[in-house]
């Protein structure tokens, strides 16, 4: 079977999707509408009629927002060329896999077009790109004023692509904690999961005076990075040996040398999910994880409950991360624990043939019941990216600016009550 990946590169995700359908027999390309700017290993250029559509992707890229007609010329280039990418895609390739809700066109019909050719398309949807916005603190960030008109014209946009690729695709793969504007039942996002090859063990380093904790403040606010240097500095001031690295922006070979020489990575404060991209690698190169999130609430049993192995890292609500993070340090076997359970998870259940495999049965129609989500169960309101109290004010604020169906729940009466209840809870300091 030959299979489209793209059109963009996230975390990884399409080189491991790739890489582990092509040990299966199966011709998987990879067709990019953009170059990723962290150099992930195995990703090479397609030629012809791709090549000229990922340059014009290139340059709109590259334009600055002071020149918007060179900007919107290179946008309507590249639409144009993806046209031609569609009809070139359309006879080479008999399935599709799109990441991060984008497709060739970004159109409707392009997907009416694959199903009426017989092709299978599978949307991967990987968080901001299907999260409410009024509860993303990548869309709204916590340190910035929360505009609720703008929140309820994000969620109606939101809203309305969730609903556009849903209808259009065989199936969307998505997370709970995520798919709150789906209409129809999805594959939960842990019945696929991030592929990533094992790598031979990491080696022990040699003997330091610290032990070092690793993170990687892509996005500072979001992913909590002032809590986290503070939780750090607080041990230290009670004697606690540990120093706190951190690496962004730089290559992804870079970031795996970095993983490798910690003792502890630290992830993340506000995630809805256990393991994400970062936590994946460090848990391949054997190294404990600490991860925070509202999400370590329900996550286990929600896992349970759709018969999925749940990834093992050190997930803990966002309140008790300074005291994990000192269990762990302190407590060396421990640490080897998380980091051999996380590993050994990442060998039998991420690896690039094995999630590939899980692919070919979405791809193939043959999706077990467990595996499906329905909207109408989804109970996770705090999002990702924000103190809880923040997201509690933001969802309130908006109801009561914009009303209730702002939230874009009507067709999920006890979800929508579910928010308006949330906010009532409480109000941020």
């Amino acid at each position: 079977m030959r299979v489209f990946i793209g059109p963009l590169e996230v975390a990884g995700i399409a080189a491991g999707l790739a890489s582990g359908l092509r040990t299966h027999g199966h011709e998987a390309d990879l067709v990019f509408a953009y170059a990723h700017r962290f150099a992930y290993a195995g990703v090479r250029e397609q030629g012809g009629l791709a090549s000229w559509w990922a340059r014009a992707g290139r340059w709109r890229q590259a334009l600055p927002r002071s020149k918007p007609l060179r900007k919107a010329f290179a946008f309507a280039l590249q639409h144009l060329l993806g046209w031609a990418v569609l009809a070139w895609a359309a006879r080479r390739y008999d399935a599709f896999v799109f990441l991060y809700g984008e497709t060739i066109t970004n159109t409707a019909l392009e997907l009416w077009l694959l199903r009426l050719l017989g092709k299978r398309t599978v949307v991967v949807f990987l968080g901001s790109d299907s999260r409410p916005p009024y509860v993303d603190g990548g869309w709204f960030p916590a340190d910035r004023p929360f505009d609720p008109p703008a929140a309820a014209r994000g969620a109606r946009r939101q809203c309305a692509k969730v609903r556009r690729l849903e209808r259009g695709a065989s199936l969307c793969v998505n997370a709970p904690a995520t798919g709150h504007f789906h209409a129809r039942r999805f594959v939960h996002w842990l019945a696929l999961g991030i592929p990533r090859e094992v790598l031979p063990q990491a080696p022990a380093h040699a003997p330091r005076d610290l032990l070092r904790a690793l993170h990687g403040p892509s996005h500072p606010v979001l992913k909590g990075t002032a809590h986290i240097r503070a939780a750090v500095q607080a041990l230290r001031e009670r004697g606690v040996e540990v120093e706190l690295a951190t690496i962004e922006g730089r290559p992804n070979s870079e970031v795996m040398a970095a993983l490798a020489d910690s003792d502890l990575v630290l992830d993340q404060l506000y995630s809805d999910t256990p393991m994400a991209a970062f936590a994946t690698e460090g848990a391949s190169l054997g190294r404990a994880v600490l991860v925070g999130g509202y999400a370590a609430r329900s996550i286990a049993a929600e896992a349970a409950r759709h018969g999925l192995p749940l990834p093992p890292t050190a997930f803990v609500e966002p309140e008790a991360f300074e005291a994990e993070l000192a269990r762990l340090l302190a407590d060396a076997p421990a640490r080897g624990r998380v980091a051999a359970e996380g590993r050994a998870f990442v060998a039998a259940h991420w690896a690039p043939e094995v999630v590939a495999a899980r692919l070919m049965r979405m791809i193939e129609g043959d999706v077990p019941d467990a595996w499906w989500v329905e909207p109408a169960e989804i109970a996770y309101l705090q999002g990702c990216g924000l103190p809880e109290a923040v997201a509690r004010e933001r969802v309130r604020t908006l109801v009561e600016r914009c009303g209730a169906s702002a939230l874009q729940l009507d067709d999920k009466p006890a979800l929508r009550a579910a928010f308006v209840a949330f906010a009532r809870g409480g109000v941020a300091a």
